[in-house]
């Protein structure tokens, strides 16, 4: 039932509220260690053709999860009831990430309301992949906020999601496919066609629980007292080239009232991106506001699913 699953979600979140991300073996960590000798092992160095490419990339995909996948659910069917319902809790705790995400934004957000540029893009650097190096406090702001609004998806609402629809495996696949994606779903020479199918795997995984985070938004922002120009996220977010983060980023904006997207730099390429919102340009307080809408999202997702679990043991 509902209702079970739910306990079972609160009980994950309050273990990573707790004790927050493992900070030594993160069977994650563990897991992408796995994937890069998958990847060496597989994928050769010479060039190959692009048809050749995306075989291998599915091929590498298949064995780097089913593998684990297997073994784990194997693990689980043989556990005692009890020992079952423990593993649900710490596997779905090990994929859900608000602490650490929380805990890296405000890294960034406590220098800059500080003024210290020089250390805020120092911690800046260890969330994303753009050069950080020449970025201003409202250019800091708008990568962490865009960070904390989209892994409000991938590290926290997306694995419930999952876990309530299909249970551990729901939640293993979309954590590892998730993964991944951050791994070999980039786009450069080397890899933009080994990594396509990871990259949709991903997308098609995320597309139901972005959504599902696009809606926790929308009624955050509706709470805060917005009434008028929900229309405009859909605009914003089909205008962004990922079909999950767009939206989700997109919604976020519009719920905190500020502006983000804009062109920016990846490893010394600038890169045109659309603008997500109308809002103001993100400064250090923002961080801190679009921390608090992850976790009201997540409290207004907790009771929605005690309501409709209250009404499936009623009836």
């Amino acid at each position: 039932m509902l209702f079970e699953s739910a306990i079972i979600v609160v009980l994950a979140l309050g273990l990573d509220a707790l004790f927050g991300e493992l900070k030594r073996c993160h069977p994650l960590v563990l897991f992408g260690q796995y994937a890069d000798w998958c990847k060496a092992w597989f994928y050769p160095k010479q060039t190959i053709s692009h048809l050749g490419a995306i075989f291998l990339g599915i091929l590498c995909w298949c064995v780097a999860v089913m593998i684990p996948l297997g073994v784990l659910m194997w693990l689980y069917s043989v556990l005692p009831n009890t020992g079952q319902l423990i593993f649900e809790i710490f596997i779905l705790y090990l994929a859900i990430g608000a602490r650490s995400l929380a805990e890296h934004g405000q890294a960034v957000a406590k220098p800059l309301i500080q003024n210290n540029i020089l250390d805020a893009r120092e911690q800046l650097k260890m969330i994303v992949s753009r050069d950080t190096q020449h970025l201003n406090e409202s250019q800091i702001s708008t990568a962490t906020v865009e960070t904390i609004t989209e892994n409000t998806h991938d590290g926290v609402i997306g694995p419930i999601f999952w876990f309530l629809i299909f249970g551990v495996a729901g939640v293993l696949v979309f954590r590892l496919a998730n993964t991944l994606d951050a791994m070999w779903g980039y786009k450069n020479i080397r890899y933009e066609y080994f990594g396509k199918f990871s990259a949709r795997v991903d997308d098609v995984l995320g597309w139901p629980s972005a959504r599902l985070t696009v809606l926790l938004f929308m009624i955050a922002a509706f709470l805060k007292g917005k009434r008028h120009g929900y229309w405009r996220v859909v605009k914003w977010g089909r205008s962004w080239y990922s079909p999950n983060a767009g939206p989700v980023m997109a919604a976020g904006a519009f719920a905190l009232g500020v502006s983000l997207g804009g062109s920016a730099m990846y490893q010394g390429v600038l890169k045109s991106r659309p603008i997500l919102g109308e809002g103001v340009a993100a400064q250090g307080r923002h961080i801190q506001q679009a921390i608090g809408l992850m976790y009201l999202s997540i409290m207004m997702l907790v009771v929605i699913l005690f309501f409709i679990g209250a009404i499936q043991w009623l009836y």
